[in-house]
């Protein structure tokens, strides 16, 4: 081999290496990008869980109030017959 094709492989190869610590740096990035990523899901999903059981609440707290003005209205009801 001559001097120039030894050192035309030798500048290939420094290219390649320069190119794969890019790479590795690069996958270090996109980790980090996924496990930030992972912990905004998560918090996502805590909040919609909230969401739901702030939900059920509100749904048991108005099945009460419906209950109670239920209640009321047929107390009204009945006496209103009683006085007629």
């Amino acid at each position: 081999m001559t001097q120039e094709i030894i050192d035309e492989l030798l500048d290939a190869i420094t290219i390649l290496l320069d190119d794969l610590k890019d790479i590795q740096e690069n996958s270090y990035h996109m980790d980090e990008l996924m496990n930030q990523l992972e912990l905004r899901v998560n918090d996502v999903e805590i909040n919609i869980l909230g969401l739901e059981q702030n939900a059920q609440n509100l749904n048991e707290k108005l099945s009460q109030v419906l209950e109670c003005v239920m209640s009321r209205a047929k107390e009204e009801i009945t006496d209103y017959k009683a006085i007629s």
